[in-house]
C-alpha cells in the first residue's frame, strides 16, 4: 500500500472509502466510496480535517478493500440462524434470522481482536434475541488487507467456528403458581401474572395454565408436583423472601426437586430460585417483577431454558458480573427484591 495522497491531486479520482463529518450534531459520510472528486469539494474536504484520501492509485493488486473483507471475516464466523449485512463505513452486521439464544465462542471472538487488523464485537452471550436483531458487527481497523492476511486470520479462528450463532427457541408450554394468601383471599390483585406471560411468551414459550394459592407449604407443593407432571416449565410468583410467612422455596425444595440457587447473583429480584424436577425446571420468581417488569431474572433464565439448556451451579455463579441490570439502576433499589 502506498501513501494517501493530498486532497488537491485527489480531484477527478475515485475515492476509495468513505469520508466522514463528526460535530456534536452529526456522524456521518459526507462522500461515499466511489465517488469522483470535484475541485469544489477540496475545501469542504480540509473543513472537515481531511487532507489527504485513498484512490485506487495507493494499493497493489493483491489488496482486498474493507467492504469485502469485512464481509468475508463475517461469513466466515456466522453460524446457524445468522446472516450477514454491510453497512455504511466499512463495517459488516450479523443478524438473527430467527428468535432464539445467542451462542458466542468468547475465546474465539478474543483470538481474533488481538490482530490488528479486524475487530469482532458482539451482544452478551446466552441472551435471547429477536428476528433480524443484531448480535455481533465485524469491523477493519485499516481501509484495507491483503489477501495472504485475510487467510492467515481465517485459519487462526478455524478451530472456533462458529464463532456466532443462534439455537432457535421451543414453544414450551408453561404452568404458573401465583402465590400469596392476600392473593387467594382477594384482598389484593394479581400484579405478577400479566409481567410472566409478558416473558414467557418474549422467549417463545406460551402460558398454558395459572392458578393462585395461598402461602401453604403442601399446598404449594401439591400443585408443584401437578404442574410438573402437565408442563414443561413451572413458574412460582410470590413468597419467595425470607419473610416467615414465605413458603415457596421450602415447597420447592420439597417435592424433591434437585435445587440449584436460591439467591442468584443479579439485581434485581435476586430472591428468585432455579430448580429441576424430573429434568424439568422450577422457577421461583420474587414479587420484585412487578416493579422490575422491563427487567429481571426471568430475562436471563428463560432464554436458556427455551433453548433446552440446563442451568448449572457453576452458570448460577458467573451472573454476578455484569449482574447489576440497567434498569436497577435507573430505579435506584436498594433493597433485596
Amino acid at each position: 500500500m502506498r501513501k494517501p495522497v493530498p486532497v488537491e491531486k485527489a480531484v477527478g479520482k475515485k475515492l476509495l472509502h468513505d469520508v466522514t463529518l463528526i460535530t456534536e450534531n452529526f456522524k456521518g459520510a459526507i462522500f461515499r466510496k466511489g465517488y469522483v472528486l470535484k475541485p469544489n469539494d477540496v475545501e469542504l474536504l480540509k473543513k472537515a480535517g481531511h487532507y489527504y484520501v485513498f484512490i485506487e492509485e495507493c494499493f497493489s493488486a493483491d489488496t482486498v478493500f474493507e467492504d469485502e473483507a469485512v464481509r468475508e471475516l463475517a461469513e466466515y464466523i456466522a453460524g446457524p440462524n445468522v446472516y450477514v449485512k454491510n453497512i455504511e463505513e466499512g463495517k459488516a452486521v450479523l443478524l438473527a434470522k430467527c428468535k432464539g439464544l445467542l451462542k458466542i465462542n468468547i475465546e474465539g471472538v478474543f483470538k481474533a481482536n488481538l490482530s490488528s487488523t479486524y475487530v469482532i464485537i458482539t451482544r452478551w452471550e446466552n441472551i435471547g434475541v429477536e428476528k433480524n436483531e443484531l448480535i455481533a458487527i465485524v469491523d477493519l481497523i485499516p481501509l484495507a488487507i491483503s489477501r495472504n492476511e485475510i487467510e492467515e486470520i481465517k485459519k487462526r479462528l478455524k478451530k472456533f467456528i462458529p464463532l456466532v450463532y443462534i439455537k432457535p427457541f421451543k414453544r414450551k408450554k408453561v404452568g404458573l403458581i401465583v402465590v400469596g394468601t392476600e392473593i387467594y383471599e382477594g384482598k389484593i390483585r394479581d400484579l405478577a401474572s400479566d409481567k410472566v406471560e409478558k416473558k414467557v411468551r418474549k422467549y417463545g414459550g406460551v402460558l398454558v395454565e395459572k392458578t393462585i394459592v395461598p402461602d401453604q407449604e403442601d399446598i404449594i407443593k401439591n400443585t408443584i408436583l401437578k404442574y410438573i407432571r402437565k408442563y414443561d416449565i413451572v413458574i412460582l410468583t410470590g413468597g419467595m423472601s425470607v419473610d416467615p410467612t414465605d413458603k415457596t422455596p421450602k415447597a420447592i425444595a420439597a417435592t424433591g426437586a434437585n435445587v440449584i440457587a436460591y439467591g442468584i447473583p443479579v439485581k434485581p429480584t435476586t430472591m428468585t430460585m432455579i430448580a429441576y424436577l424430573n429434568s424439568k425446571p422450577i422457577i421461583g420468581i420474587s414479587s420484585g417483577i412487578i416493579y422490575f417488569k422491563e427487567e429481571n431474572a426471568l430475562d436471563i433464565l428463560l432464554p436458556r431454558i427455551m433453548a433446552d439448556e440446563k442451568w448449572t451451579r457453576k452458570d448460577i455463579a458467573k451472573l454476578g458480573h455484569g449482574g447489576i441490570m440497567s434498569i436497577f439502576l435507573r430505579k435506584k433499589g436498594k433493597h433485596k427484591h
